[in-house]
């Protein structure tokens, strides 16, 4: 599988190469399709590929041969209040990179998912007939998971809705941060996903090739009871998981205007020096990259970042 010479990161993402099969033919070995056939699928792989290597960090492991059932268990341990589905996609994309498939009850997962059991992000039931579902919402949704936007800014009818001028785009095109004008009126800039901004960019180029105008909400159609707190949090998970690994390797994920555009420095530094969170690692999260996270979504506050996006 991966060559031992090489970053864990970087074995797990040519793992998923591999099992690239995009525009084939599905070919089912036991029931299971072999290789990974859809974009979508992918990206979500690469997703956890990202978290389980900040494990196997933590736990010393450098090859993705080593990566057993004690790895996986330790990864899993953060699901242990997450859905049946959650448990599943997590459980997949990891059965799928190491060529062997682990089951949620081999874990101690025993839940199972029924319309009973599932809530949305305030804790209420959700519906049979959930708006979340639907399709025409999905642009929506993935607009709010890859930049951590609030519904104002996905919704057609507002005025401050989020456009293709918005986009902030580095020297190369590449769309690295919005514009955003949300609660107050108050505008921001939150930067997008560094893992997704191929697929966001190639997503609003397309929709410009189409004639989409550049001054028209990116998003043509929302569900006037679909919230984006729950991909917010995806969101703030994603990014702490990106942020940690950036750190970790050296890049600048800012493109150099973090202070600039990004982060206010006084308010950073006075929220930093909080004498409730004295520890730089409160909960076993980074304080500064914690802190980040709040700030691209729009608070500016540690305990936000916490106990309302990060902790599960």
């Amino acid at each position: 599988m991966g060559r031992k010479n090489k970053n864990i990161t970087i074995q797990l993402n040519n793992r998923i190469n591999e099992l690239l099969r995009i525009g084939e033919k599905k070919v089912k070995v036991n029931g299971v399709a072999e290789g990974i056939h859809s974009v979508k699928t992918a990206e979500q792989y690469r997703k956890t590929a990202l978290r389980l290597s900040s494990v196997c960090k933590e736990m010393g492991i450098k090859n993705i041969e080593d990566i057993d059932k004690i790895v996986v268990a330790r990864y899993m341990e953060a699901y242990r209040d997450a859905s049946s589905w959650t448990v599943s996609r997590e459980l997949a994309a990891i059965s799928k990179i190491r060529g062997e498939t682990i089951t949620p009850k081999e874990l101690g997962f025993t839940q199972r998912r029924t319309y009973t059991s599932v809530k949305n992000s305030r804790g209420d039931i959700l519906p049979k007939s959930s708006t979340a579902n639907k399709p025409e919402n999905q642009d929506a949704l993935y607009l709010a998971s890859v930049c951590g936007c609030r519904r104002s800014s996905l919704d057609p009818s507002s005025p401050t809705a989020v456009t293709a001028n918005d986009a902030i785009r580095n020297e190369h095109g590449q769309i690295y941060a919005f514009h955003l004008v949300e609660k107050g009126a108050k505008h921001r800039v939150s930067l997008v996903l560094p893992s997704e901004r191929g697929n966001l960019t190639r997503w609003v180029d397309g929709k410009l090739k189409d004639g989409h105008s550049p001054d028209a909400p990116l998003i043509s159609h929302i569900d006037r009871n679909l919230g984006s707190h729950r991909m917010r949090s995806e969101y703030a998970r994603d990014l702490y998981a990106e942020l940690l690994e950036a750190k970790q390797r050296g890049i600048d994920v800012y493109e150099g205007r973090k202070y600039e555009l990004f982060i206010d420095r006084n308010k950073f530094d006075f929220s930093y020096n909080n004498p409730r969170f004295k520890s730089d690692t409160p909960h076993n999260f980074q304080k500064d990259l914690a802190l980040e996270v709040s700030f691209n979504l729009g608070h500016g506050r540690l305990d936000v970042s916490l106990y309302s996006y990060l902790i599960r």
